[in-house]
């Protein structure tokens, strides 16, 4: 019965998309029906399965909310936000496409990763993620999966997944972000205005902005293990 219901339900759906049938009912899904809370609740389905189906409802409300064509643009190699997200010097990202550009579909940004750089563990609640290496060597863990990546390869961390990375040579590295659907775009601008301000309690502030745009924090990276 559980099956049959699921099935029932993506098809349903995806020939609602299929026939352009624009429906308030169905045009947004709520974040809490793919919740990774809810999605333990199926307790016999394989781990990788849920999270294929909330990714395909993620999919399928996309695309009802975003059925209109965007005209395209370019971005030159000097163009896009700058922003500092580290309290050391040279600790740039660069946003080079915004969600206001993507009607909300994809934002993404690039930045010099620092030789040790690494953000804590964390996952993402509202996007995936999506690393491209462009020069250097980078190590990503993805869930419990370690990778090796060197220039030109591609790392993707589903949203409710856990992941981290960090620049393992004594040079510096450089990485492109994809963050679908757009919008953390607006966390990266926040959390940088509170690293540059440096008040006494800025950590607690990062902390809560990270919080806010619902990026959970899992602790202080340890790649001894």
């Amino acid at each position: 019965m559980m099956w049959s219901a699921i099935i029932f339900y993506l098809v349903g759906l995806s020939t609602i998309y299929c026939m352009n049938i624009d429906l308030n009912a169905v045009e947004k899904i709520d974040s809490t029906v793919m919740s990774e809370k809810n999605l333990s609740s199926f307790s016999n389905m394989d781990q990788n399965l849920k999270y294929f189906i909330a990714n395909r409802l993620q999919s399928i409300s996309n695309s009802l909310n975003h059925g209109k064509i965007i005209p395209s643009f370019s971005v030159q190699p000097n163009e896009g936000e700058r922003l500092q997200v580290l309290a050391v010097a040279n600790s740039e990202r660069i946003i080079k496409i915004r969600g206001s550009q993507t009607d909300g579909r994809i934002m993404i940004m690039e930045g010099e990763i620092l030789v040790g750089e690494g953000p804590p563990i964390h996952i993402h609640h509202r996007e995936d993620e999506y690393f491209h290496v462009l020069q250097g060597e980078l190590e990503f863990q993805v869930g419990d999966q370690r990778i090796l990546g060197t220039a030109g390869t591609w790392v993707y961390a589903p949203r409710y997944i856990k992941h981290r990375y960090r620049n393992i040579n004594s040079t510096g590295a450089r990485l492109q972000f994809v963050f679908q659907p757009a919008g953390i775009e607006h966390y990266f601008e926040e959390v940088s205005k509170v690293i540059v301000a440096q008040q006494p309690d800025w950590q607690n502030q990062a902390a809560a902005v990270a919080k806010k745009y619902e990026i959970e924090l899992l602790g202080t990276p340890d790649w001894t293990g």
